[in-house]
């Protein structure tokens, strides 16, 4: 408890900002939404089993500080199978992002989403209209204080046929 409160002082005198975890998580999805439909392109809908996969490679990049889509070894679509997600399309953006004087919440969401909006690689998963479902996980590396995101994107085999 004292390391932590100590952490706690430290950043407030330093004046660094913390950002609210799961407002920016919640930001990515309507900041990808605005920009799908800003491209004609429908809504993508929060899914609890890509939510998972999200958060579990999330706090894998966090705890390691690596950064690869396979940087645990497995594809985004194992990620999501392992977690119940039964899928005919399964797509993954990843991003981190550092600033030594924190983020608010709302330029942390984005920046993420400008970032992926920015790599055509990316930006293509946000706009694919046979996407209907989505994942989002931001976890803070203890060790590099980055913050890495993952964006997961998905259509159920259901919903395939």
């Amino acid at each position: 408890m004292r390391r932590l409160l100590a952490a706690s002082l430290v950043l407030l005198a330093c004046g660094a900002r913390a950002a609210d975890i799961p407002a920016v998580e919640r930001g990515i999805v309507e900041g990808t939404n605005r920009f799908r439909h800003e491209e004609g392109v429908a809504s993508v809908h929060p899914d609890s089993m890509l939510d998972r996969a999200a958060r579990d490679f999330a706090q894998y990049l966090a705890r390691t500080d690596r950064f690869d889509h396979e940087a645990d070894g497995r594809t985004p679509a194992i990620r999501a199978r392992a977690q119940g997600y039964d899928y005919c399309l399964v797509a993954e953006n990843i991003a981190y992002r550092y600033d030594s004087r924190g983020f608010t919440t709302a330029a942390l969401a984005h920046g993420l989403v400008q970032d992926w909006k920015d790599s055509p690689g990316h930006r293509r998963n946000m706009l694919d209209g046979r996407a209907i479902d989505t994942g989002v996980a931001v976890v803070q590396s203890p060790r590099s204080g980055r913050f890495y995101a993952v964006q997961m994107f998905g259509r159920r085999r259901a919903a395939c046929r």
